[in-house]
């Protein structure tokens, strides 16, 4: 007669299983494709759109060429890169009509025209109206004997910061922004434990699992088991980010590259565990896959909300104070603390803070998970409620 499991050979056996089962589905092969194709071609679209806006181009006819250095100064001024070239006015409509030029300037003192296809973009806009502005201005001034460029001096303001200016802040929030859907993706794996619950208990599976091994030991299986399915993708997709976007030369912040990389890692643990016992605790509920989405939509949107308010607050103001309150709360932290981080605005102390409070969040909803999943794993039939599971003892 073979010796009983003892609890952790039990969880190992356990994990070791799902592991097994979901690395090997197909499922997960497309899914980790799909999701690689997706980055590539999200990137890819980046990268060009942004080679296209970065350069615009302008026509100068006869007329207005001598606004030619006051427009390349203005324009290194607003850290826009403008071409400029001369051209005659039908010509220049031409080149304007087919996309060839970006806007052509036109016309003399109090006529001039800024002629676009459709629209001209606005830093054209901004460009060409201050150029213009400009040259006007000194030319009054000269009228008046006054010396422009004494002039000029003397209203300079410089530039200052408390915090000297990060030139790699670029490459911060693209780390912080692929990290953010790195392990948006990553944590996704947590809802394969209510869909594996409910198929257990629908095929009753669970019965004979349960005549050897307890509920919680079960459930810790299942959710160390996927845990490490969602951390192999997250190494994988990450790591093939890093490697192509060095070989590439877009990413030149290798060791900052390593420290996201570390911190998302840390924050998919802390997130999967608190959102795997939700998401099981909500499946044991249910007895069918029909009624399954019903009660794991909540879970869904608690999970997308600090998505979209990290993709939406921190690119435009890193030090949010909303993101920053939000990178403390359990639920929202496992996203918004490493976007944080990555930018730079995050020390590691409010990273240990953060990540306290999760563990401690993750005790309480372990606890409450596994009482609901011990209570209700067994029940078939109609939908056990909360309440139920919470007060019945099996």
């Amino acid at each position: 007669m073979s010796e009983a499991l003892s609890s952790n050979q039990a969880i190992l056996l356990v994990a070791r299983r799902e592991f097994v089962t979901q690395v090997r589905s197909r499922s997960f092969v497309i899914g980790l494709v799909v999701t690689l194709a997706l980055l590539g071609v999200g990137g890819g679209i980046g990268y060009f759109v942004a080679a296209q806006n970065s350069t615009s181009s302008l026509g100068l006819t006869a007329d207005t060429a001598s606004f030619r250095t006051a427009l390349e100064a203005t324009a290194s001024t607003l850290d826009t890169e403008l071409l400029i070239t001369e051209v005659d006015d039908p010509s220049g409509q031409a080149q304007v009509d087919d996309d060839e030029l970006d806007a052509l300037l036109t016309g003399g003192p109090g006529a001039y025209e800024l002629l676009g296809r459709d629209a001209v973009d606005s830093t054209v806009q901004s460009v060409v109206s201050t150029a213009v502005q400009q040259q006007a201005l000194a030319t009054a001034l000269a009228g008046a004997g006054v010396d422009p460029a004494q002039l000029a001096a003397q209203s300079q303001v410089a530039v200052t910061t408390i915090e000297p200016s990060d030139p790699d802040s670029g490459q911060q929030l693209a780390l912080a922004l692929v990290a953010t859907i790195l392990l948006f993706f990553s944590l996704n794996y947590a809802s394969l434990v209510a869909t594996g619950v409910v198929e257990e208990k629908q095929s009753r599976v669970v019965e004979l699992l349960l005549a050897t091994i307890t509920p919680r030991q079960l459930l810790a299986g299942k959710v160390l088991g996927l845990s490490v399915v969602g951390l192999l993708n997250l190494v994988v997709l990450g790591g093939i980010s890093v490697v192509v976007a060095s070989a590439t030369g877009v990413l030149t912040l290798p060791a900052a590259a390593f420290g996201t990389f570390a911190m998302a890692i840390l924050w998919y643990l802390l997130g999967f565990f608190l959102f795997a016992a939700l998401y099981a605790a909500v499946g044991s509920t249910v007895s069918r896959q029909e009624e399954l989405q019903s009660v794991i939509t909540p879970i869904v949107f608690i999970l997308i909300i600090p998505l979209v308010l990290t993709l939406n607050l921190l690119p435009s103001d890193p030090r949010n104070e909303l993101a920053a309150v939000l990178s403390f709360i359990p639920f929202f932290s496992q996203t918004v603390m490493p976007a944080r981080y990555a930018l730079g605005v995050a020390p590691l102390w409010e990273v240990a803070v953060a990540a306290l409070i999760a563990v401690i969040a993750i005790v309480v909803v372990v606890r409450l998970a596994a009482r609901i999943y011990q209570n209700s794993i067994l029940r078939t039939g109609a939908r056990v409620t909360l309440r139920e599971a919470l007060r019945t003892r099996s």
